[in-house]
């Protein structure tokens, strides 16, 4: 996302649970979330932080 005309997107953190002795972690959108619990897995949802902003740099006239 480098456009500023472009709306950040919220991330979420999920981890599958009773995958074995090492969970699956992963970062996913919000659509990817619903479809893991519509298909009835058992995850705990975390959101994510958003990234930080770069500066903007622009000059003004």
């Amino acid at each position: 996302m480098t456009s500023s005309s472009q709306e950040a997107v919220q991330l979420y953190q999920i981890t599958y649970l009773g995958t074995g002795p090492e969970p699956d972690v992963r970062t996913v959108e919000a659509g990817e979330v619903a479809a893991v619990i519509e298909h009835g897995m058992q995850i705990l949802v975390r959101p994510c932080p958003p990234p930080p902003q770069e500066p903007d740099t622009r000059k003004e006239d």
